[in-house]
C-alpha cells in the first residue's frame, strides 16, 4: 500500500476519486477552482508538500485509489508562538478496503509532519467514535450564536410556523455606544494594519490557526465562490478588531448572514462592531460558530443568544439551507493537540481557543 499526496497532474484522478469514494457529485469533484483553493493555494502549503502536489492524500493498493484524506496546512498560533497546524477533510476508505489499515495509515502520514494541532470539523457520529479511540478531544457540538433580525419571517420560513424554539429570542438592537472608535465596511483588509494589530494583540491571547493578513487574503478575499464582507473597527489608523461575514441567499429569496470571524480587543470594539451588524435589516438572522465565548461579548450585548439544545426543543434554527435541513443541526469537532501544547496549556481555560466554522471546510458551497 502506498500513502502519498496526489500530484498536480493527477487532478482528474483526485476529482473522480472524491466522486466515487466520498460522495457522488461532491463539490470538490466538480469545482476545480475550489479544489485548488483549498488544497493548493493555502498559505501553509509548503509546510507539508511542494508545488508539484496537492495537499490531498491518497491511499493506493494495487495501483487503485482506496482511501482519501484532504489536508489544509497552516501556521498554528499558540499565544503568539508559531508552529504547524492542519485541518482535515474527506477522510474515507472504500468499504471493501477498510481491513487494509489505510484509514490509520492516512492519519499517521499527517502525524509524521509533527503538527501541534490537527482539526476536523463536521465529523459524523460514526467518525467521532474513531477519533475517540485515537484519544482526540471530541466536541459534540461547536457552540453557535444566533442574532435575529426578522423573527416572524424566520419562524415562518425556516421553522414551519413553530415559534416555540425562539420563545426567548428577541431581535438584535444596537447598544448605545459612548466611545471614539469608528467602523469601516470593506471588501478587503489593509495587510500592514491588520498584521500590526494581530501580532501585537490578538495572537498573544489566542490559540488556533494563525490569522495574519496572508490567511485573510486567501480565506476570504480570494475565495472562488463566496463574497465576504469586512467590518473593521479602528481608533484613528489603528485596527481594534473586525467581523467577517457573508450573505447566503435561500431558494425562497430570504437571506441569512453567516459570520465567520469576530475578533475584538476591548468592550468598545466589541460593541462598535456588533452595532454595525444591525444595519442589514433585510436578513432573517445572523449565525456564528466559535469555541471562544469572549469573542461573542459584543454580539451577546446586542441580543445574540448562544443556541441552547434540549429534549424539550425538538428543533432549533437549521444550519443547512441548500436545502433546508431541520434534523441535522449539530457540528461535531475532533481536535488533536501535541503533548508539547498540552503541557503548556491549561485546557480548562478553553476561552482562548479560537476556532470558527471558517476553519477546515465547513463554510463552502455544497
Amino acid at each position: 500500500m502506498e500513502i502519498r499526496f496526489f500530484k498536480k497532474t493527477e487532478k482528474s484522478l483526485l476529482m473522480q476519486s472524491i466522486h466515487s469514494i466520498w460522495a457522488n457529485n461532491h463539490i470538490l469533484s466538480r469545482d476545480e477552482n475550489l479544489l485548488n483553493h483549498m488544497f493548493y493555494e493555502t498559505p501553509g502549503h509548503k509546510l507539508i508538500t511542494d508545488r508539484e502536489h496537492f495537499s490531498f492524500l491518497g491511499a493506493w493498493n494495487d495501483n487503485k485509489v482506496i482511501g482519501l484524506l484532504g489536508v489544509m496546512p497552516f501556521p498554528f498560533n499558540f499565544n503568539g508562538r508559531k508552529s504547524l497546524g492542519c485541518c482535515l477533510t474527506n477522510w474515507i476508505v472504500s468499504p471493501e478496503a477498510r481491513a487494509t489499515g489505510a484509514g490509520l495509515a492516512l492519519i499517521d502520514k499527517v502525524h509524521s509532519f509533527k503538527p501541534d494541532m490537527i482539526l476536523s470539523l463536521g465529523v459524523s457520529n460514526e467518525g467521532s467514535k474513531v477519533y475517540k479511540l485515537m484519544r482526540w478531544d471530541v466536541q459534540p457540538d461547536v457552540p453557535r450564536w444566533i442574532g435575529l433580525i426578522n423573527k416572524n419571517r424566520t419562524v415562518s420560513a425556516l421553522l414551519g410556523g413553530e415559534s416555540h424554539p425562539l420563545r426567548y429570542y428577541d431581535v438584535i438592537k444596537p447598544l448605545k455606544y459612548e466611545g471614539t472608535y469608528t467602523v469601516e465596511h470593506n471588501d478587503n483588509l489593509n495587510e500592514t494594519e491588520w498584521d500590526a494589530f494581530y501580532s501585537s494583540n490578538y495572537s498573544k491571547k489566542s490559540v488556533g490557526i494563525n490569522r495574519n493578513a496572508k490567511f485573510f487574503k486567501w480565506r476570504y478575499e480570494n475565495h472562488p465562490s463566496f463574497d465576504y464582507k469586512f467590518v473593521i473597527c479602528k481608533c484613528e489608523s489603528n485596527i481594534k478588531g473586525l467581523i467577517v461575514y457573508r450573505i447566503e441567499k435561500l431558494k425562497s429569496g430570504d437571506k441569512i448572514g453567516r459570520i465567520v470571524e469576530c475578533i475584538t480587543s476591548d468592550q468598545d470594539s466589541a460593541i462598535c462592531l456588533a452595532n454595525a451588524l444591525t444595519d442589514n435589516q433585510d436578513l432573517l438572522f445572523y449565525d456564528f460558530y466559535c469555541f471562544s465565548n469572549s469573542t461573542t461579548w459584543g454580539l451577546e450585548a446586542i441580543g445574540f443568544k448562544k443556541v441552547y439544545k434540549s429534549e424539550q426543543d425538538l428543533y432549533t434554527i437549521p444550519s443547512r439551507f441548500q436545502p433546508v435541513d431541520l434534523e441535522n443541526t449539530d457540528m461535531l469537532a475532533a481536535i488533536f493537540f501535541s503533548d508539547k501544547i498540552k503541557n503548556k496549556w491549561n485546557s480548562v481555560v478553553l476561552d482562548s481557543l479560537y476556532i470558527t466554522k471558517a476553519d477546515s471546510d465547513q463554510d463552502r458551497p455544497n
